[in-house]
């Protein structure tokens, strides 16, 4: 089964701020972990909304609207796919992630197909 992990973001990344270099390092640590054992498919980190669009639909039509985004506590910040035999294992990786980066909420969604 594959997962996807969406790390949250947060104001100061939102605000273009590079993130905190000692968190990089502890996540760099989780992902190297993720590689020896198999389960990384990709993970890569996301740019600020200010740098993104979203289609929207008001009224019917679709319409394009360019960040940023006033909501971050939903938006994502990095995303990593990964493929594991359980949900729980996909929640057990995502918790070395939260250990990394304690109070970045992390989501998991199994990938269709």
């Amino acid at each position: 089964m594959r997962y996807m992990l969406l790390h949250k973001t947060n104001a100061n990344l939102e605000a273009g701020q590079p993130p905190d270099p000692e968190m990089l390092a502890r996540a760099d640590k989780v992902l190297e972990e993720m590689r020896q054992a198999g389960v990384l498919l990709t993970a890569e980190g996301l740019m600020p909304s200010a740098r993104g669009a979203r289609i929207a639909f008001p009224e019917g039509k679709p319409r394009v609207i360019d960040g940023p985004f006033t909501e971050t506590k939903e938006l994502v910040a990095g995303v990593s796919i990964i493929r594991v035999d359980s949900k729980q294992e996909a929640v057990d990786w995502a918790l070395r992630f939260a250990d990394a980066d304690p109070g970045t909420e992390i989501d998991i969604f199994e990938i269709a197909g």
